[in-house]
This record gives structure tokens, sequence and C-alpha cells, in this order.
């Protein structure tokens, strides 16, 4: 059935559908929500998957159109909604759900993104990739303490959009560069997009070859409108365009010695414009870029579609450099969500948000936001920086910076543990507080974390903050200072700027 309509259980609360949407969730009788899979992404990854903490989910191989309204649930879809009513817990539900829709297949993605943060050269280089500055950044890490790990090359380092060679004006030697980067313990990724200059020479060979380019109706190259202007789109669905983005990353990897790349752009709202071209969705296109991704062991991905049980290194939405809104205040909801939708191999974005301007003389720069962020990244399996620490903070917040990056070192080997048993078991990484502790009354605790199934993470999310109200479930659970507390109460606890409450159940 293609339409379905119900009414939610009592105490009955929603996950699922939009990552990005995560500061809206869990849904609840009170809750109004509407999102169309068709046409929204909202940047991030989105799931044809619901799961309720009454032990029900929801399911369909094709977008659809849901809408929570009070405590009513109606459903428009393009293929049969899979309603699973068959009860019990929201563990329960997610298990059920994800062996039958998007089970794991036992790979786990790549080590080296877990067990040592990852650097972007983003935020420093922006629109000026150079190899002087790219060498500059990554030797710089290292003299203020950071360890070597994954490094990322982000937008122009190409001569173009689907030119993917070295710029020559900005790179010299960039097999060279590479080389000194791998010396001194980096892996080299590269940034890339489904996407080419439509006035390249690039282009008008492509062209040539039938299903390389997407082409509209009128067999005329389709212009795609994005955040860097207008390109035409490599055809992923078609064998001509697969093989064609594959000759290029390719090339890089045999040519250069690249490790892999940041697959970039390509959600459902990017190809909004080509719905339904050659009998595709968005959806459906979308699916074929990070398809394509997880062909390759060096990947990083942002905006999936059904992507649910892949190997694939995936970060949440850019999150802006504030505590509310699209900042710090909803990295934990987003987190939460991700996990409920298959998808446990998470960064939650780079440290302080990804917004370079933010970074910049004039612009209001909140040092304990940083490092609260920071805090936040360590305990994720992944943690990425981008604006270099040494050049925005006072050397004391810099100090609090550098040691979460070396948390995240001392968690590596256990968070790449847990990274692969998820590959096997499907649970999240990061879970709500009631996936492993039902019907204690947790369901609407979102700025709490579970960190498998016996660390609860209670970071600062508010500035200025000396004390953290913690709600603890019932068990015994110590703290770093193996102080033990009594759960199924809400404890207060002293924080300081170098504070990150962890509890471990005993």
């Amino acid at each position: 059935m293609k339409n379905l309509s119900f009414s939610l259980l009592p105490n009955e609360y929603w996950w699922g559908g939009a990552v990005h949407d995560g500061a809206q969730f869990p849904l609840s009788a009170q809750s109004t929500y509407h999102y169309d899979f068709s046409r929204q992404s909202s940047g991030n990854q989105t799931s044809p998957f619901f799961v309720s903490t009454c032990g029900r989910s929801l399911w369909s191989e094709k977008p659809f159109v849901i809408n929570f309204d009070k405590g009513n649930v109606t459903i428009s879809g393009l293929s049969d909604i899979v309603f699973d009513e068959a009860g019990g817990t929201l563990r329960e539900a997610y298990l059920r759900g994800m062996k039958a829709h998007f089970p794991f297949t036992g790979v786990a993605p790549e080590k080296a993104f877990y067990v040592t943060p990852q650097f972007n050269t983003w935020v420093e280089l922006r629109y000026d990739q150079s190899e002087d500055a790219i060498l500059s950044y990554a030797e710089s890490l290292l003299k203020n303490g950071f360890a070597p790990g994954v490094l990322m090359i982000d937008d122009t380092w190409q001569e173009n959009y689907g030119v993917w060679n070295f710029s020559p004006r900005r790179f010299r030697d960039p097999k060279g560069m590479i080389e000194k980067l791998h010396n001194i313990g980096f892996s080299v990724m590269l940034w890339v997009v489904p996407l080419i200059s439509p006035d390249s020479r690039e282009y008008r060979e492509a062209l040539k070859v039938p299903g390389t380019i997407l082409l509209k109706e009128d067999g005329e190259p389709l212009l795609i409108k994005w955040w860097n202007g207008y390109s035409a789109a490599i055809d992923l669905a078609q064998t001509g365009g697969r093989n064609w983005m594959h000759a290029q990353l390719n090339r890089l990897m045999e040519e250069y010695h690249v490790d892999g790349f940041k697959f970039d752009g390509g959600g459902v709202e990017f190809y909004r414009t080509a719905e339904g071209l050659g009998g595709i969705s968005a959806a459906e296109r979308n699916l074929c870029w990070f398809n394509l991704a997880a062909e390759y062991r060096f990947n990083e991905v942002k905006d999936t579609w059904k992507a649910g049980g892949k190997a694939l290194n995936q970060r949440l939405r850019d999150k802006s450099h504030s505590w509310e809104g699209e900042g710090l205040a909803c990295i934990l909801p987003d987190a939460i969500n991700a996990g409920l939708t298959g998808i446990p191999y998470l960064c939650p974005d780079m440290v302080g948000g990804g917004e370079w301007s933010h970074f910049e003389p004039g612009h209001d720069l909140d040092e304990e936001l940083i490092v609260r962020c920071a805090q936040v990244s360590a305990i994720f399996p992944m943690m990425q920086f981008s604006v270099a620490p040494w050049r925005v903070l006072s050397k004391e917040n810099c100090e609090r910076v550098l040691s979460t990056a070396k948390l995240h070192e001392q968690l590596g080997e256990t968070l790449y543990d847990m990274v692969k048993a998820s590959s096997v078991s499907g649970e999240p990484i990061l879970a709500p507080l009631c996936y492993w502790f039902p019907s204690e009354g947790l369901e609407s605790i979102t700025d709490e974390v579970m960190l498998g199934s016996d660390t609860l993470i209670a970071p600062v999310l508010h500035k200025g903050e000396t004390e953290r109200k913690v709600i603890l479930p019932t068990g015994t659970w110590l703290d770093e200072n193996d102080k033990e507390y009594a759960g199924g109460q809400t404890v207060s606890v002293p924080v300081t700027p170098d504070s990150l409450p962890i509890f471990k159940k005993q």
C-alpha cells in the first residue's frame, strides 16, 4: 500500500527520516512535522526509515511524503509502505527494521579515519588551495602537537570542476607534495563533485561519449545550479558516466598516489532539476553518487539517501559557529537520528563550525564555543579539524583543544572496535539513552548520549556553564574520577572549561 495513516500510541516517540532535523526529534503526540523525500535532503543524510519507542517502524524503497500532526501520521509514497507493528522497544524495532531493509555487511570502514583526528584544508585555505599552503598547514599541525591523520585537500586544488588535474599555477610538484605528506604520516584525499564545467575541453570530449553527460529530454545537456555556479552533471546512472568518473579518480590515485576522495554535493536537492529524467528520480541519482563513493576505501560523504549499513565515512551537515540553532546544540540530536537510520560511522563536522567567514577578522569568535565543540567531537567515532586552533585561540584554549584531540587518540582503538562491531551487528555507536534503557521515561533526553551500551556522555552545551545536570539511568555509574553515583536520578556535577562529563556503567 502506497498510502498509510495511523495514530501514535500513548507515550510513543519517533526518530528517523532526515538526519539534520534531529533537533525536532523525537516526534511525539505534540509534534507537527512534514517532509517530502522526493524534494528535500536538508543538506545531509536522509532515509525512508522511521522507528518508534513502542517497537514500530516504517520503510519504503522509494521516497514518500510524511506528515506528523499532533498524534496523527499520514504517508503517501511512490512504492509500498512497510509498516511493522510487531511491538517491543526502540532497539528491537530498529534492529528488526535494519536487518530487513538495510542490513550491515560486516565490512568496516577504513581504520585511519577513527584512530586519530582528521584535518580539512577548507577553513584555512578556502578557494586558494596551493602546494605551499597545504604543506605549511600540515607541518604546523605537527609543530603544534597534533598527530598526523587523514588530510583532505578541499575545493580549488583542481584546474576546474570536472577537470580533475592539479592546477599548474598553484602546484609545482603535486606528486612530490603528496609524497612529503605521506612521509610525515598523513593520508591524502581530494575533494570532488559529480559535475563538469561546460566550457572545458574535458566536457566537450565527454559529451561525445553516450551516457556520460546528463541530458534533458530534448537531448541537450542539463546545467545544474549549485553553490559555485552552473555546471553540467556526470550521468552516474549510466555506464558511460560511471566509467568516466572512475577513470578520473583512478588516474589520480595511480599517478599521484592519492589515497581517496571527499565526495561532495550530489544530494537530493542537488538533482532536483533532473527529477524523472530517464525515468530516474533525484534520490536514485544521489544513491548512484554514493554507491560510487563506497567503492573507494578512503571516502567521506555527507548528503546521502538510503545509505544505512554502507561502509561510508559520513559527516554531519556543516554547523554554524553558534551555541544554539544550527550550531553546537544540534550535534547530538543529529547524531542520534543518524544512528537510528543506520549511519553509525559519523563525524560531527569541523570543530568550531565549517563556515570560514566566522574565523576572519571582524567576526565575533567565541573561544569557549570552539573548546566545547572539540569536546563533543572527541567522543564521536570520527573527529575533524579545519580551522587552525593556534591561529584563532589563546594559548590556554589551544591547549584545551589539543587535549581533546589527544583524548580522541586515546579512545581511537576502542572507537574502531565499536566500528567493527557495528559493521556486523548494525547497532548505533551513539544512541539515545532510551535505546539501551527503555521504559525509564528517558525518551526526550537528547543533550546526553550513550557511547556504546555502557558509557554516558553529558557534554557542556551552554556558554558559561559551571554546573551540569545529568540524568542517569538505572544502575551504578562511575565518573572519570571513579566517583560512584546511583542511577535512576538527576545529579548536578561541577564543570570547568576543561570538563567533559563521562559516566561508565558498572
